[in-house]
């Protein structure tokens, strides 16, 4: 039985009662004001526990591959004609400025800012007497980790967004974009005082408390979000933090991505979900929607909606990576030893020959109620730390090829691979290059290759990707409306 059933469940308790669909909308947050409620230890908690709760909505998951992958060289939207058509424009680079994915993305990332901002609003009013059993500074912590989160999901696809730092009022509805830079140093700000109030990941009880955020995910995010903001030596600096906390990694890459291998001793920040026989709708359950959404079609019950390209099969081969394309890519092979013979008699649709195994379960790991399927989302790993290191230690003020090629390394050697054998000129290719491989269909392609400015030359096969306007989607037109236009759009 999976560890941190108790906290999920009142996530989607608290969001139930709580959540709209516009999250500016305060009448209909409950009935209780945030004034009213942050009486108890417990108030204080839940709110935290609501914070947390729109990671796990599918709206936004969804949208971390469906733009990570799908926008990228290493898959492609399938699924039924209807799917593949209704997301051709996207894969070409036009987007459509009222596609449900890009406004799903914007509203529910909004909406956990709003019960973020509201949690720290609260818990920061509360008299430190009042917690016994739960660390006031953890909890604010938390929510503000959240809010850099969230936030950074924002600018990576928006750009300038609304930058909201207190409990929202109606009045913030036609509040302006605020410059990319500004909400940058924001989230910097929520990160450096997150991972000074958050214990580390040794310190917690992983029985009750998996899933929480810890000082290593905030030091980790904080490298991440240098890496984008190009700061090399404050990316190396964040990255050394994360290392010191103990994190290692695993021998076998496969087992990471494994129900066994949930919160092993390389996993930094994960989405937590299990299988909840009693919950089956797609907005209010506990399972990864996506399971149901990425397993091959006919053979399984699933979509088969993110197939994994021809081209990332090759980049696997050409770099002799049998490690981790085995544990990346599903094929029909593969499909053929695991399902029954009259279940594999049945698959359809599969327009690329391969499927995402990270989101693959066995038939006899699999919810019966579809959409509950107990796979985390891995959204830090070591890892990526690692490459992070290396990319900033190549492009730092100081570059030192001699850790960037250590760092590199030690992700090669976990796959089984010999040492780089890139000339120092040629380093900072390779580390990109090990970055597809090791994070494939995880969700960060498409943002890799725009931030290093090569999407255009890289995705040229899937569209016509136009500098200065494919880097950003639009700002949904149903949000420019409800702002009376005062919130102003993306080039298109």
């Amino acid at each position: 039985m999976k560890s941190n059933k108790i906290l999920w469940l009142l996530i989607f308790t608290l969001m139930v009662a709580s959540c709209s669909d516009d999250f500016l909308d305060k009448k209909k947050l409950g009935a209780l004001t945030t004034d009213g409620f942050f009486i108890t230890e417990n108030d204080a908690f839940q709110s935290i526990v609501a914070a947390y709760s729109d990671l796990k909505d599918y709206r936004y998951t969804w949208t971390i591959w469906c733009f990570g992958d799908v926008l990228s060289d290493d898959a492609t939207y399938s699924g039924s004609d209807s799917d593949v058509q209704g997301f051709a424009l996207m894969e070409s680079y036009n987007y459509p400025t009222d596609n449900g994915r890009i406004l799903g993305r914007y509203q529910i990332l909004y909406r956990g800012i709003n019960k973020a901002n509201q949690a720290i609003d609260g818990i920061s009013g509360m008299d430190e007497s009042l917690f016994k059993t739960q660390s006031k500074k953890r909890l604010l912590g938390e929510a503000l980790f959240l809010r850099a989160y969230y936030y950074h999901e924002l600018v990576c696809v928006f750009g300038d967004v609304p930058l909201m730092t207190k409990t929202p009022t109606i009045s913030d509805k036609t509040m302006a974009r605020t410059p990319v830079a500004d909400v940058y140093a924001q989230i910097e700000t929520d990160l450096k005082t997150a991972a000074s109030y958050l214990p580390a990941k040794s310190e917690i009880d992983m029985k009750a408390d998996a899933g929480r955020i810890t000082r290593g995910a905030a030091n980790a995010m904080l490298s991440r979000v240098y890496l984008f903001e190009k700061k090399y030596d404050d990316c190396k600096k964040a990255s050394l933090e994360v290392f010191k906390d103990g994190y290692e990694l695993e021998d076998d890459y496969a087992y990471v991505f494994s129900l066994a291998g949930e919160h092993c001793k390389e996993s930094i920040f994960e989405i937590d979900f299990y299988n909840s026989l009693t919950q089956s709708a797609a907005t209010t359950n506990n399972g990864n929607f996506h399971v149901l959404m990425m397993l091959p079609y006919g053979a399984t019950y699933g979509y088969g909606i993110n197939q994994p390209t021809q081209s990332l099969a090759n980049a696997f081969d050409e770099a002799g990576d049998t490690v981790r394309k085995a544990a990346t890519l599903l094929t029909p092979t593969d499909l053929q030893a695991w399902e029954t013979p009259a279940n594999f008699a049945k698959l359809e649709r599969n327009r690329t020959g391969y499927y995402n195994q990270k989101y693959y379960l066995k038939p006899a790991e699999r919810s019966t109620e579809i959409r509950n399927n107990p796979v985390n989302i891995r959204v830090i790993r070591l890892s990526e730390v690692y490459l992070n290191y290396a990319e900033a230690c190549l492009k730092a003020a100081t570059p030192d090829n001699t850790e960037a090629r250590k760092y590199l390394n030690k992700v090669r050697t976990r796959a089984k691979l010999a040492d780089s054998p890139a000339a120092d000129t040629d380093l900072f290719e390779a580390t990109i290059k090990e970055r597809r491989l090791e994070l494939a269909m995880e969700g960060h392609r498409f943002f890799d290759m725009v931030r290093t400015g090569k999407a255009a030359e890289t995705f040229k096969a899937k569209g016509v990707f136009r500098p200065g306007i494919s880097e950003l989607m639009p700002i949904p037109q149903a949000e420019i409306d409800n702002s009376g236009g005062v919130l102003t759009q993306n080039p298109l």
